[in-house]
């Protein structure tokens, strides 16, 4: 039993209760470093169970953004918002920025793709029972600015938003012309 400098006694030891935090899900570095200083162990101890957990693979922060970005692009998210939120989770600039670019790369992901896909349902109106082709709504300034705040709030850069709404925007006007 360890003793704290208030007279408190953890029953667990710093790594055992790194152990039990892990158990539910991974958990970040700098996540495990507050739940161990949340419960008052010293600082050595704290740094001795953190460095025996990433020895052991246990503590991952490389791996854990791999699988946030995953998680991430099966919510139709972008990768800017799985960025902003790793970070501020306390995963340091240089793994999270590897993690996406591994991530995209080998998983051969066009986030231009994704948020086009995203646009166009917006742009039209489902069929309904009978088989009847989906129907465009007019594309105005509101619809382009509204599908511009839903794909930022998304994640996804600027420059795709742009590039979207110039596709969407072509597209209505050859879907108008026929």
């Amino acid at each position: 039993m360890e003793e704290t400098e208030n007279g408190k006694k953890n029953k667990k030891t710093a790594i055992e209760a790194a152990y039990a935090f892990l158990a539910s899900r991974m958990r970040t570095t700098a996540e495990v470093r507050k739940y161990l200083d949340s419960r008052e162990y010293d600082e050595n101890e704290i740094t001795e169970a953190i460095n025996e957990l990433i020895g052991m693979r246990y503590l991952d922060d490389y791996l854990y953004s791999l699988r946030y970005y995953e998680h991430n692009r099966e919510k139709k998210r972008g990768a800017l918002r799985a960025e902003r939120e790793l970070m501020e989770k306390g995963i340091d600039r240089d793994t999270v920025r590897n993690a996406k670019e591994d991530f995209l790369y080998e998983n051969k992901i066009n986030e231009f793709e994704d948020a086009f896909d995203i646009a166009l349902r917006e742009v039209f109106i489902p069929s309904d029972i009978y088989g009847e082709p989906p129907v465009m709504k007019t594309v105005d300034d509101r619809l382009t600015a509204k599908i511009a705040r839903k794909l930022e709030g998304k994640g996804f850069s600027k420059g795709d938003i742009f590039r979207v709404l110039d596709s969407i925007r072509r597209e209505a006007a050859e879907y108008g012309d026929e």
